[in-house]
């Protein structure tokens, strides 16, 4: 019989379940707390982020023409976060921390010291997830490749959009579509010549030129051997309605979002924003921002390499009066107002799919099927369905 941990913690990230086993006693208290922060009136909250996102490097090799670390670019410096840097982070939130997000505006892997921190990290007992766009010279650095893959890193995420190369490099400008698959390939072989490693997962971003290719996205990352797949839905975020409708999909289950009937039109919904008390991103030169879209250093920021560390920021009067802001009067803030979250989200929402192809293809099946009801049937006569379900479950104490 196998003995549950009373201290099991479980964490949904880009679609991903992950789950801990007996944490230590500060950590799962301290989990339990940031599930649902409370806040001061002076916007101090009474827990630390167990989640933050880091940014390994702001310099990216591709010029994707929505991104800012390559189509329009930064105000801030160019840099990758040192070694050192890193480890001072993990040493002053360590009690706390469980999950590192390693991206934000660049490509990781062009950070030469990204294995060693990753490893770190896991040393600790914090997963890690990376997304790479593939084509950066460390993907196909076999000596670099054996670092990370050795490094203890949790999910390797591989974005790739298409499987022509036309509609591949439409978003991915200056990408090469063959390069990148050989070095997934390599990556993939590497890995099962090691013997384990982390979860690939191949990305495909859902758009208007390659809404067509869902199916055949699939079917290549089943041959290519990755270990899961995922489509994930656009955010066309700094696109306005007349050019939202040339990149967003025609189908409505690829769509982020949900429209006013017959436009591009958003649907704005009142968002209180709650990411300020749970959660934050640290840039590659240190400063602490709210979230990931924060993405320049047009707004006064503390920085967590010059002000004593993440701990003492977290509920300084700096970032609790950066908490006000955002709470108060958003709208003044760019990020904020044009965030995605002040939108309502279609059925779909973040993602399509992502689906776990180390499984049985029948249990692959019954995930595709179960996804394409969940997203098709009408929502009233679904919600009577799962309610029943969930009656007759309690009747008679089925379990999943």
């Amino acid at each position: 019989m196998t003995v549950r941990s009373s201290r099991q913690v479980t964490y949904l990230n880009n679609d991903i379940l992950y789950t801990w086993e007996d944490v230590p006693e500060s950590k799962y208290n301290n989990w339990r707390k940031m599930l649902s922060p409370k806040a001061g009136e002076d916007f101090s909250v009474d827990g630390f982020p167990f989640f933050v996102q880091i940014e390994p490097t702001n310099f990216c090799n591709l010029k994707c023409p929505v991104c800012p670390a390559g189509g329009f670019g930064f105000k801030r410096d160019r840099r990758h976060m040192k070694l050192d840097e890193f480890k001072s982070i993990i040493d002053d939130m360590e009690e706390y921390l469980l999950f590192i997000v390693l991206w934000d505006w660049g490509e990781p892997l062009m950070n030469p010291d990204l294995p060693e921190m990753i490893r770190y990290a896991a040393d600790r007992d914090i997963k890690t997830v990376v997304s790479t766009n593939c084509n950066c010279n460390s993907f196909h650095d076999t000596a670099y490749m054996e670092r990370l893959l050795r490094s203890g890193l949790t999910t390797l995420i591989l974005a790739i959009d298409s499987i022509h190369q036309e509609q591949y490099e439409t978003y991915r400008k200056k990408g090469n579509l063959h390069k990148a698959l050989e070095g997934i390939k390599k990556t993939v072989a590497m890995k099962k010549q090691r013997g384990g490693g982390p979860i690939m997962l191949m990305r495909m971003v859902v758009m208007r030129q390659n809404e067509q290719e869902v199916r055949q996205m699939r079917r290549l990352a089943r041959r290519m051997g990755v270990d899961r797949f995922s489509v994930k839905t656009m955010n066309p975020l700094y696109a306005s309605e007349s050019s939202e409708c040339e990149v967003v999909p025609r189908e409505p289950n690829y769509q982020r979002f949900e429209y006013k009937k017959g436009t591009y039109e958003r649907i704005k919904i009142d968002f209180r924003c709650n990411i300020i008390y749970r959660q934050c991103t640290i840039s590659s030169n240190g400063d602490v921002k709210p979230c990931c879209w924060w993405y320049d250093n047009d707004y006064p920021t503390p920085n967590c390499f010059r002000d004593g560390g993440l701990k003492q920021i977290w509920n300084g009067p700096a970032y609790n009066n950066l908490r006000a802001q955002v709470a108060s009067d958003k709208d003044v803030i760019h990020y904020c107002r044009r965030c995605s979250l002040n939108y309502k989200l279609s059925r779909t929402g973040w993602f399509y799919q992502t689906l776990d192809l180390t499984t049985s293809r029948l249990d692959q099946s019954r995930y595709l099927l179960k996804k394409h009801i969940e997203l098709n049937m009408n929502k009233n006569l679904l919600n009577s369905m799962i309610q029943t379900r969930d009656r007759v479950k309690r009747l008679f104490r089925v379990k999943d």
